[in-house]
């Protein structure tokens, strides 16, 4: 039968954190005791959760081939930025009765630069253009993408390099649409964000020495098409387009083209 540990002058031990809890367990790395609110399993033991947080915070970031930060863990900016557009089309064909297309759309003309971005009151349309669609299979097909290759950039590039590569082409697209679109004519959607980061993936792949030959191909097409199906706008498509491929590049360029000493390499 075995004895319980006493520490000296006979005091049981107790949990550092939780100093009225007494706690014969001890930590395998720190060797204090540690309560079951505290204790952490751990491949050689018992460890304290301070301890493990020291080795978390010690471990070398993963990196890839690019020399950047994997981003670990779901692709939280991919889905958020999913159910950003969702929840703003189901606002707008329940609350806003299909009205919010025209509400937040992009209205192009000739003089575009100036209302929009010197004293204008709807310079904010350069932006919610990027999250209104016409119908479910407007909606449906764009998001189809985004997840397809939102997630993937995401984890090569990493989370905040994903965000601002999405902002640039979203900002690129309206750019063009204010510049060259039709007159009259009211745009919105994510499809020039999303050849951004078509454009990105592109540009990531051809330097990581991968096969492109049918991606660009296929992009070319849906880039092509948009010049004779009305309805898409080839100048939102092809802004994002060579906005996304400047800031990969920009990004890609100004990386670190080694692993960093001690990081591991995905």
């Amino acid at each position: 039968m075995s004895v319980p540990e006493v520490g000296p002058g006979g005091v049981e031990p107790t949990c550092p954190r939780h100093p009225g809890v007494v706690s014969y367990v001890r930590c395998q790395r720190c060797g204090r005791p540690t309560c079951p609110a505290c204790q952490r399993v751990a491949p050689v033991g018992i460890q304290c959760v301070d301890c493990v947080k020291e080795a978390a915070a010690a471990q070398r970031p993963v990196r890839s081939r690019l020399g950047l930060k994997v981003a670990s863990g779901p692709p939280v900016m991919t889905f958020g930025l999913l159910a950003l557009n969702v929840a703003a089309y189901i606002y707008g064909t329940t609350l806003k009765s299909g009205q919010l297309f025209s509400a937040w759309g992009l209205w192009p003309h000739y003089d575009a630069l100036h209302p929009y971005l010197y004293g204008g009151t709807e310079w904010w349309r350069w932006i919610t253009n990027g999250f209104v669609h016409e119908g479910i299979l407007h909606i449906g097909m764009n998001m189809f993408v985004l997840v397809m290759f939102g997630r993937q950039v995401e984890m090569l590039l990493g989370r905040l390099r994903f965000a601002i590569l999405y902002g640039a082409s979203l900002l690129g697209s309206s750019a063009l649409v204010a510049i060259l679109g039709t007159t009259g004519s009211v745009n919105g959607g994510a499809s020039g964000a999303i050849f951004g980061l078509i454009a990105g993936y592109v540009a990531i792949a051809m330097t990581l020495h991968l096969p492109v030959q049918s991606l660009v191909l296929q992009a070319g097409l849906w880039l092509v098409i948009g010049f004779f199906v009305p309805g898409l706008s080839w100048q939102g498509h092809l802004g994002g387009a060579l906005t996304g491929w400047v800031v990969t590049t920009l990004i890609l360029r100004f990386a670190s083209q080694r692993t960093a000493p001690g990081s591991r390499s995905a």
